[in-house]
């Protein structure tokens, strides 16, 4: 991000139900606000899917990733 803009495989992705729903660049505010969303959405899976290598982490309801 040297230019200011992110380029496609920098930042984290909020998925909901597979959907992806909201992006975050950095990886603390990505897991803070997946754990709003489980919080708020108790039965829904919510995920966080790193740009850079895709890999994803479902965020349990204790605020735990799994």
């Amino acid at each position: 991000m040297k230019s200011g803009i992110l380029r496609e495989d920098e930042g984290f992705e909020l998925l909901i139900d597979g959907v992806q729903r909201t992006f975050r660049d950095v990886k603390a505010s990505a897991y803070d606000a997946a754990r709003e969303l489980k919080r708020r959405n108790r039965n829904n899976i919510i995920e966080i899917r790193d740009r850079s290598t895709g890999q994803k982490q479902i965020m349990l309801e204790d605020g735990r990733t799994g």
